[in-house]
């Protein structure tokens, strides 16, 4: 699909609802980085909240929501985790759990979404350069595994994705946007070579061999940017964000 069915994905979400209130839930993956292809799948992303209660008792664990399954053609993917556990990955600097707030897909929309988007954009720091940082040695890796379209154009998105949030302190997923703005242009060529083939599609040997040369300079300017950042070394609002869910919860424990 290269535009996210997002009746459908509502659909999907509330046929394989989490274990407790769905605060938000984005689409991620390929069609929030710019780059679909018509087999793409739907990568679903959000935070629940569980019953209040259920964190008094004797098992207070609150597990990931997972479920992959084909629905009407499509592949969806949907990934939740309880609020807790979300906002402490993104106190301490995870750029998933950034990317899945923030996403400008989203499928749930209330007043906790508005303000969980805002908590995050305030939360940004330099410890994000780590998730970034590991994700893009990551794409290499797997890259190397499996020359593919769609390896390449990950690690230019998570490479760029974090340089750019390290000197703006503004999250942008989108490669279609970064690409040009840092000068590689040439990635929509990738694009459109994924686009007409399919996820897995082979790359070229020489497309491979000039795009792998530019890892190296992606890697410098992304430590160059966490060391040149005015960001804070850590989230500013920390303690913002454990009095918002601590209230969050409260209200919940009331509702009954």
């Amino acid at each position: 699909m290269l535009t996210a069915d997002l009746d459908l994905a509502r659909e999907y979400v509330a046929e394989n609802p989490p274990p407790g209130r769905l605060l938000m839930c984005g689409i991620s993956g390929a069609h929030m980085y710019g780059f679909p292809s018509p087999d793409s799948d739907l990568d679903l992303k959000g935070i629940h909240l569980v019953p209040t209660r259920q964190l008094l008792g004797l098992r207070p664990d609150a597990p990931v929501h997972d479920i992959t399954t084909v629905y009407h053609g499509v592949e969806c993917d949907l990934t939740t985790n309880e609020a807790g556990a979300a906002l402490g990955l993104l106190v301490n600097g995870n750029g998933n759990m950034l990317e899945r707030i923030l996403s400008p897909l989203q499928l749930v929309t209330n007043d906790e979404t508005a303000e969980l988007q805002d908590l995050a954009r305030r939360a940004v720091s330099r410890q994000f350069v780590r998730h970034y940082a590991g994700f893009f040695r990551g794409c290499q890796r797997e890259h190397e595994r499996e020359p593919t379209a769609k390896a390449m154009l990950y690690s230019y998105r998570v490479a760029l994705t974090g340089i750019h949030l390290m000197r703006t302190g503004q999250l942008e997923p989108n490669l279609m946007v970064l690409a040009p703005e840092y000068g590689y242009d040439d990635v929509a060529d990738l694009v459109a070579l994924k686009r007409a083939g399919t996820e897995h599609g082979a790359l070229p040997d020489d497309l491979d061999g000039h795009h792998r040369r530019r890892w190296s300079v992606l890697e410098e300017a992304l430590g160059h940017a966490e060391a040149n950042s005015t960001l804070p070394f850590e989230a500013a609002n920390a303690a913002e964000i454990d009095a918002w869910l601590v209230a969050v919860r409260v209200a919940e424990l009331r509702r009954g």
